[in-house]
């Protein structure tokens, strides 16, 4: 990452050292979980340091998207990262779009894998903002379990899609075996939203930032289909209330995490893992990178579980 920066730096030297704030000030570099493809990689070759690039493209990538999000909800910290929201703003789109591209163009690999990268690069970021656009749209009105999958697959899964896609380009997957692999990243960025919404539903309801901005959530769609059509009614009235009123999110909150609603939501969960894990033996010979994937998947699926916060509201 310094060395693209400091490549950067040469002709661009303000926006690099804008770049370099917003990923220096991004705490999702504590995650191993956006290293997936390490050992995507490892898993097909037994090599990892081939998996570079895509991982700093990914890092930048996730930097400029969790700053847009964080000034899209007012709530970026001017601060600590030693940027103006301005500043962030024309940082983060550099993140999202033109400093990964000219990354990819700057390896040493074939024209076919960097028109091939650049493409799935472009289609994982059109996804995440088309899932990001229905996110938020989706909050006005009330999504099924299918509805809410389909847009979480996009606004949280189409990153990882992208980079177990690319790697598994890198690693010389034949067309299958990359649908595979993009389809692994798609679930798996799915099941690491539910363990991210799983953290949200740990905090008191008037630190929810789900409730807050009044998102559509798995869980949410879950109990809509799960209740009956009093309680959906109930259900679907608070949580248009929920942007302006702390007593209504308190609420939907304690009727979210019931111990049947909990128990039925888990059984979702553990469904996804079960897929992913059936899939990832489907994609790769048994091998210790293959367990760390496998680790990743269930920790994730145990991160994600709520049973043990129902009736804790």
């Amino acid at each position: 990452m310094s060395s693209e920066l400091d490549r950067l730096s040469e002709d661009h030297p303000s926006l690099a050292a804008g770049v370099a704030r917003l990923v220096a000030s991004d705490g999702s570099v504590n995650s191993p979980f956006r290293l997936l493809a390490f050992p995507v990689l490892g898993a097909l070759t037994s090599a990892l340091d081939p998996a570079l690039p895509v991982v700093v493209i990914s890092r930048l990538w996730w930097a400029g998207a969790e700053t847009f999000d964080d000034l899209a909800d007012a709530d970026f910290d001017e601060d600590g990262a030693g940027l103006s929201n301005a500043q962030a703003g024309i940082a983060s789109a550099a993140c999202l779009s033109v400093v990964p591209q000219m990354i990819i163009e700057r390896q040493s690999l074939p024209d076919r894998l960097k028109a091939a990268w650049t493409w799935e690069f472009n289609a994982g970021s059109v996804a995440a903002a088309e899932g990001q656009f229905r996110d938020v749209s989706a909050a006005e009105e009330p999504g099924s379990w299918a509805a809410t999958m389909r847009i979480y697959a996009r606004k949280s899964g189409a990153p990882y899609g992208r980079d177990a896609a690319m790697t598994a380009m890198l690693a010389g997957a034949d067309d299958e075996g990359i649908r595979g692999w993009r389809m692994f990243g798609l679930l798996f960025g799915v099941l690491r939203q539910m363990a991210n919404d799983r953290a949200s539903i740990a905090v008191a309801a008037e630190e929810d930032e789900d409730l807050a901005n009044g998102t559509w959530t798995l869980l949410l769609a879950h109990a809509m289909e799960d209740a009956g059509a009093r309680e959906a009614q109930t259900l679907g009235a608070l949580h248009t209330r929920v942007k302006g009123d702390v007593s209504a999110r308190s609420e939907l909150r304690r009727r979210l995490v019931t111990a049947e609603i909990a128990a039925g939501y888990d059984r979702r969960v553990e469904a996804v893992q079960r897929k992913l894990l059936a899939l990832l033996k489907s994609l790769a010979e048994p091998s210790d990178q293959r367990d760390l994937i496998q680790w990743m998947v269930d920790v994730s699926a145990a991160d994600s579980l709520l049973s043990d916060l129902a009736g804790a509201a």
